[in-house]
């Protein structure tokens, strides 16, 4: 029984079904966008909605959004490049209609949805680039299906889940990798189709440098593939330099300020980039193939604040095992290499497990391919390498739906339609029960409490958060009481702010005297976390004596002077 050819192009071009898993996925957070997020609280998602709000009450201000200026207490004026300027920048009128964490949402989903989407275009595409070069009969039988596959492990990719968990919205820009492939497996002669290549291979550096590696990576792979003509191979390269010319700026403009002396996140030395990249920067090997519980590095025993970090480039045994079956019927592709590839970057210079350097006698570590890049531009800037495994994500995605293509036999058939329809329920069930992303908050609650709203009226002051542990909406609640804050993008607290917490025990007036030379005049306690403490070794009781001026069931704000 054959499927109506209707029915075939609606699944696949359709990015109805994509939509509708990426709000299941991420419910209930569409359901009441201004109050939930995606993402976990003790992350650093109370940055990325900072971000956005940055971002976009700069441009309205008719401002570019590279400066800070009266936000943070420990440095009052800086420069700053967002880490997701491109998501930022398009989310602008959203966030400013709407707030941050509908901008927040819309902005998950939405990649959430291309994603699939896009997945299964490239997935279709490729499945029949396979077949036919294999020599398969009816080589676009089994399209929908491989596309459908395809799209379902791109979409509900662990490491691009853990990114959403984490609230690293650039790792969002990951997304434009798989619109680098699909626009090299939509191959036109002529200039348009080039310059529209590097424009999309430019952007997808500029969403994510990490992810924009992964696409010069990929696209370098398929410009040097067996079997492509030499005029479209001149245009794969001309491609590539435009992509590079577009990227070049960008590149120059976030090195440039990330790396001033008046740089507000606090860019990490050449020697820190290193020790990071040999500890919990790069992929476990383990990672990449254990399930649930397997986590490394494990942040819920080295976090020094309870921080909830998900670092899992786990690729996904459905994708592997399809990936397997295409291999053994003969189906190779060019997207086979993006699986050494991708894990030898994400595995980084040395061998590591745990979050530590595995450690020979002689106290000599094990070293990787990514040994003899890492003092080349651009890999010697960067730091938690495992991100870079998006490229074997790729690569096994693509090669999972010449797989399934080789499994259905290219026949279209409502069999075939079922076990394409079983895989993807298998890819689903792994993600959400077997993955070590499996069982991760979905959303958290976004609304900022009515307390922290009421610091808008007062007087101008400081804003202090206790306790000082990292994952905090220290940053968040700026976007309701517009005040300074007594932090950083990358810290919890600030020097001033450890000072006036030490003085809390020494007694009102020595600490009201620091509070005043230091400007900061009103503290929040978050009274959920305050179970957590901090080095002070301070309670919640030794605020006892200042003044209340609002709270709730979740914070309590105080007015010190």
């Amino acid at each position: 029984m054959k499927l109506p050819e209707r029915l075939q192009r609606s699944l696949l071009r359709s990015p109805l079904p994509w939509l509708l898993l990426a709000v299941a996925w991420t419910w209930p957070a569409a359901l009441h966008p201004v109050t939930a997020a995606p993402g976990s609280a003790h992350t650093d998602l109370w940055e990325s909605l900072w971000t956005l709000w940055f971002v976009a009450t700069k441009l309205a201000a008719g401002q570019l959004p590279i400066h800070v200026d009266g936000l943070l207490e420990s440095t009052r004026v800086g420069s700053l490049w967002p880490a997701d300027i491109l998501g930022a920048v398009t989310m602008a009128p959203i966030t400013l209609t709407a707030g941050p964490a509908v901008a927040w949402t819309v902005l998950v989903i939405g990649h959430m949805t291309l994603r699939g989407w896009l997945g299964a275009q490239i997935g279709a595409l490729y499945a029949q680039e396979t077949a036919c070069a294999a020599g398969a009969a009816g080589a676009d039988g089994a399209r929908a299906g491989a596309g459908a596959v395809t799209g379902a492990i791109l979409a509900l990719a662990p490491i691009a889940l853990a990114g959403v968990h984490n609230g690293a919205s650039e790792v969002l820009g990951d997304t434009w990798g798989i619109a680098v492939v699909w626009m090299g497996l939509r191959y036109a002669p002529g200039w348009r189709w080039t310059v529209l290549a590097g424009l999309v291979l430019g952007i997808a550096a500029w969403a994510h440098w990490y992810g924009g590696l992964v696409a010069f990576c990929i696209w370098g792979v398929m410009t040097l593939r067996r079997g492509l003509p030499g005029g479209a191979r001149r245009a794969f390269v001309v491609a590539g330099i435009v992509g590079a010319l577009i990227a070049a700026p960008g590149a120059y403009a976030a090195k440039t300020i990330s790396t001033a002396k008046d740089n507000v996140v606090g860019i990490k030395d050449p020697r820190e980039l290193t020790t990071l990249r040999r500890t919990i920067g790069p992929a476990d090997p383990w990672a990449l193939v254990r399930p649930a519980p397997f986590r490394s590095p494990d942040f819920s025993t080295i976090s020094r604040y309870g921080e909830d970090y998900y670092h899992c480039p786990y690729l996904g045994w459905m994708g592997l095992a399809l990936t397997a079956y295409g291999v053994v019927r003969g189906r190779r592709g060019w997207a086979l290499w993006l699986l050494p590839i991708g894990i030898g970057l994400a595995i980084g210079p040395v061998l590591t497990a745990g979050g530590a350097p595995v450690i020979l006698s002689g106290r000599r570590a094990v070293p990787l391919p990514y040994f003899l890049l890492e003092k080349l531009p651009p890999f010697n800037t960067l730091s938690l390498l495992w991100k870079l495994a998006w490229a074997a994500e790729i690569g096994v995605a693509l090669s999972a739906a010449r797989g399934l293509a080789a499994l259905l036999k290219a026949r279209r058939t409502l069999l075939s339609a079922v076990v394409a329809g079983v895989v993807v329920g298998g890819v689903a069930l792994e993600a959400a029960f077997v993955a070590p992303t499996r069982g991760l908050p979905r959303s958290v609650d976004a609304s900022i409490p009515e307390p922290i709203q009421v610091l808008q009226a007062e007087p101008e002051g400081t804003v202090m958060t206790w306790p000082l542990i990292g994952g905090l909406p220290t940053l968040y609640e700026q976007v309701a009481h517009h005040k300074m804050v007594a932090g950083t993008l990358n810290f919890p607290a600030s020097k001033n702010a450890w000072k006036v917490t030490r003085a809390v025990q020494s007694g009102r007036e020595a600490t009201l005297s620091i509070a005043r030379q230091a400007g900061i005049r009103y503290v929040v306690l978050h009274l959920d976390a305050t179970m957590i403490g901090d080095e002070s070794g301070l309670q919640l009781s030794d605020w006892d004596h200042f003044p209340v001026l609002a709270e709730d069931s979740r914070v309590r704000v105080l007015r010190l002077w």
